[in-house]
Formats: C-alpha cells, structure tokens, sequence
C-alpha cells in the first residue's frame, strides 16, 4: 500500500538538528545522518511551512568533554542539575558543523 503525500496549508513540517557535525565525517556523527538530507529537501517542497531546528553551542560549553580534564566523551558525570552524558565539541556556534 502507498500513500501519497499532501499536506495541507496548515501543516508543518519539522526538521530537527539535521547538521554536518551529526552526518558522515562530523564530530558527533550518526551513522547514516547524511542520508536523511535529501529525503527531507523531497519532502520539504510539499510543504508550505518548514521550521528546522539547529543544536548550537557556544565554545567550551559545560557538556563537551573537553571542558572536565579526566573524562572522555560519553562518560557521565554529576553537575548542579544531575547527570550529564558528555560529548565530544559539536555544532559550536558559527562553525562549518554547526
């Protein structure tokens, strides 16, 4: 069975994070991240509203490893608010990942 897609005036289509640090080659890549890019171009033009989200962190931000000497990307650790996973630098504002 198939569906055809047609949203109406109303609709909206939300893209969340789709980034180059999260595709192939990129800080925090997600294996096949990459291949969602042109699935969301396809189905972008069939809308008449898209709102795309974008992760955006200032340099040395408290959840990069690189900011707690001792701890690799992925360890947790506890801060004020409770656990944080850390995470290699990524998306950091006005970069080419970003």
């Amino acid at each position: 069975m198939t569906s055809r897609l047609n949203p109406g005036a109303q609709d909206l289509l939300l893209v969340v994070d789709v980034q180059n640090d999260f595709c192939a080659g990129g800080a925090l890549a997600v294996p096949g991240g990459d291949e969602v890019v042109a699935k969301v171009n396809r189905l972008a033009a069939a809308f008449a509203h898209v709102l795309l989200t974008q992760d955006w962190h200032p340099p040395g931000h408290s959840s990069f490893a690189s900011q707690h000497p001792g701890h690799r990307p992925f360890d947790t650790i506890q801060l004020p608010y409770g656990a944080q996973t850390l995470w290699p630098d990524h998306c950091v504002q006005g970069s080419h990942g970003a």
